[in-house]
């Protein structure tokens, strides 16, 4: 989510004058679009620190670097009334200790910031386990890759959305891994995890993996599906994101907030 699509109307514009007439010198003044509030907040199963970030868009031309929002009120309901409330923990870092969420529980967060209120809510699946990681090769042509499969059973007669998280060697990896069960309901399945090559990664004898599964929601699912596809298309870093993924808050604001299961397997490769 590094460029946002409230500016290419802008880039239109100027594309479209350019060819018009290639002998006209253009002086437009590229108006910035208002800076929207960002939010990313998460809920596991795993009693801990739960986290919430908070920053603001960027003009089209500035660095990627979001601008920290500091001095909101965050709060966390559940569907019986209960409030817990965040404390900052670092600019635009907000926590909640000891915390974990239950399966089937539907939360609601909240953020009051400069006298508007901001709300997203998400219900947390039930688990689903991972059994295990493997080591598979994939032919791609001449060359031949490693790549790293995810094996679990999906649970029949219901709805299950999935998000891979893969750290190799250390290293969080940025690309998404996001699946559904449309085609698998019911089944045991094996998820191949494969590197698009934008990162310049591979996988290699020796490596140590570890896939990170969430069991999410469906607006989560839509959101994370989005990203998944503007990354398959180019480095997001280079390119102009098509548009903006589909936002489970209000009041305009970006970002998400998941409620999810998480689980992790490891796996050295050979």
């Amino acid at each position: 989510m590094k460029r946002f699509s409230a500016f290419i109307p802008v880039m239109l514009i100027l594309c479209l004058a350019v060819c018009s007439s290639c002998k006209k010198i253009l002086d437009l003044d590229l108006e910035e679009a208002e800076p929207q509030l960002v939010i990313e907040g998460n809920l596991t199963n795993i009693t801990g620190v739960q986290t919430v970030k908070i920053s603001r868009t960027v003009p089209f031309d500035a660095s990627n670097e979001f601008p920290a929002v500091s001095g909101a009120t965050v709060s966390l309901q559940d569907s019986k009334g209960n409030v817990i409330f965040f404390t900052e923990a670092g600019p635009g870092i907000y926590e909640a200790y000891d915390l974990a969420g239950a399966a089937g529980e539907r939360y609601t967060l909240k953020v009051a910031i400069e006298a508007q209120e901001y709300t997203a809510s998400s219900t947390m699946p039930a688990n689903v386990p991972l059994d295990s990681l493997s080591a598979t090769e994939q032919t791609f042509g001449s060359e031949v890759r490693k790549t790293i499969a995810v094996n679990f059973q999906d649970p029949p007669q219901v709805k299950n959305f999935y998000l891979f998280k893969m750290v190799l060697n250390g290293k969080k990896v940025g690309q998404i891994f996001s699946d559904s069960d449309f085609f698998t309901d019911g089944r045991y399945v094996k998820r191949d995890l494969f590197l698009s090559g934008y990162e310049d990664l591979e996988i290699e004898s020796g490596d140590a993996v570890t896939v990170e599964m969430q069991s999410i929601d469906e607006p989560i699912y839509t959101y994370w599906r989005t990203l998944e596809q503007q990354y398959a298309s180019g480095n997001p870093n280079d390119v102009t994101t098509p548009s903006n993924p589909p936002s489970n808050w209000n009041n305009r604001a970006l970002g998400y907030f998941s409620a999810h299961t998480v689980q992790a397997e490891d796996v050295v490769v050979r």
